[in-house]
């Protein structure tokens, strides 16, 4: 999953090439204008394809979390507190409201949260209770809940400049996506080596998130006897 996005973007940064290439071998004249806006035009699409792969990536991280998580056969104390109050998303709902029902379920919630550390219940599937892709443009929250989901040390950032990056990639996918503003405005105003260096950037993140994640599944494998 981690590796399917990451070469989505190798991809991308290939046809960038292929572009710029084609670019500087394009005829001059009469056609220059209308060349330009189409090269233009290509790489503002670059925006959109770092977006869908942001978007496929997060869409397909719970269930397949949940599958390694199953697969391993980890124990519920072993997952942190963070996850399991995600996993039980719906009991927390349950607590909105004032009456005895409610007042049930928080009771339940305080009992769970203080036996944590001694349920020793193999983990169920939980792809489905909570979600990542939530119809919004995928951006630098989505990272930070990941990150904090699944209690990872240090911060979520490769680069100190990575909350920029993610600002950048989904205003410019959604100023494309939704024409808010003219894609040959948007192609001119980077150069295509621009746009390489956000898709490297955007690559080395994403496999930092897939080093957090090894390494948190690794420290919560049974030991072998």
């Amino acid at each position: 999953m981690f590796e399917s996005a990451v070469e989505q973007l190798d991809r991308e940064r290939r046809r960038l090439d292929s572009l710029d290439r084609a670019n500087g071998s394009s005829p001059q004249g009469s056609t220059k204008f209308d060349h330009d806006g189409f090269i233009a035009i290509s790489r503002a699409l670059s925006y959109v394809v770092m977006g869908g792969v942001l978007e496929d990536l997060m869409r397909q991280l719970p269930a397949a979390l949940a599958a390694d998580v199953v697969g391993l056969g980890i124990e519920r104390r072993h997952l942190p507190a963070s996850l399991v109050s995600a996993m039980d998303s719906a009991t927390f709902r349950k607590c909105g409201n004032d009456n005895v029902s409610s007042l049930i379920e928080r009771a339940g919630i305080v009992r769970t949260v203080l036996a944590h550390g001694q349920d020793s219940r193999p983990v169920l599937d939980f792809g489905d209770l909570f979600k990542l892709a939530d119809g919004q443009t995928i951006g630098e929250k989505h990272f930070q809940a990941l990150w904090m989901i699944l209690g990872l040390p240090g911060d979520w950032k490769n680069d100190p400049n990575d909350s920029l990056l993610l600002k950048e990639i989904k205003s410019k996918r959604n100023n494309v996506a939704h024409w808010t503003e003219d894609p040959v405005v948007i192609g001119r105003s980077k150069r295509g080596a621009d746009l390489r260096q956000m898709i490297s950037r955007l690559s080395d993140l994403i496999q930092h998130f897939h080093l957090g994640v090894w390494y948190w599944l690794e420290d919560r494998k049974p030991a072998t006897p």
